[in-house]
């Protein structure tokens, strides 16, 4: 081997070590944090839907449009995570129509129309699981007072909040509170006061 090749494997090796330190040393001072800490009177109001009740041991919020895509791929799991974890979760869901999605208001105010019959979470069920139904339609509000008449809440009733924009102040509320807190994306979540940034795998990591 001649002195030239000695040197440059040298330099080589040197060149690797110094990267693997690098890597290490960014991991080690850089850990990779799940959630960030926000103001928590911004979560949570007297008359937000929430699954369980406050004393639960984790209370996770969603700031979610009912037309996104990456929310209606969320829902499933986050049902099972419900299931799997009961009354130790409460859910909390505020609305977060994205202006892009034209359909995504008059969602929110079907589902909140639905749960001044009592019939909220049933109605938030049915705009996720048939997304792809109604999402695209020039006008979906015939689709949506036929889910009403599935859920056995009276058409009358629930056509006529919808027409008034009867809860379009609680609508804006979730809105003001989500860009308060920052949300720019659907689906937003915060765990327990805490944004959470990553994956719906490393979501259940905290919910357990």
């Amino acid at each position: 081997m001649t002195d030239q090749l000695k040197i440059m494997l040298g330099i080589g090796a040197g060149a690797i070590l110094l990267l693997v330190g690098g890597v290490f040393l960014a991991t080690r001072q850089h850990p990779p944090t799940p959630t960030t800490s926000v103001d928590s009177n911004l979560l949570v109001h007297s008359d937000s839907h929430q699954t369980a009740t406050e004393s639960a041991r984790v209370t996770l919020v969603e700031f979610g449009d009912y037309q996104c895509p990456a929310c209606g791929a969320a829902h499933p799991v986050l049902k099972q995570l419900l299931a799997k974890y009961g009354d130790h979760v409460n859910l909390v869901f505020r609305n977060f129509p994205l202006t892009q999605h034209k359909n995504a208001y008059a969602a929110a105010e079907a589902a909140e129309s639905a749960g001044e019959q009592g019939k909220y979470w049933q109605m938030h069920d049915l705009l996720y699981d048939r997304q792809s139904d109604w999402a695209q339609t020039k006008d979906p509000t015939a689709q949506f007072v036929e889910y009403a008449k599935s859920l056995e809440l009276d058409p009358d009733k629930f056509t006529k909040s919808l027409q008034d924009h009867k809860f379009i102040t609680v609508i804006q509320n979730d809105l003001s509170d989500g860009n308060k807190l920052g949300v720019n994306s659907t689906p937003t979540f915060f765990v327990n006061g805490s944004q959470f940034t990553g994956n719906l795998d490393q979501l259940e990591a905290l919910l357990k």
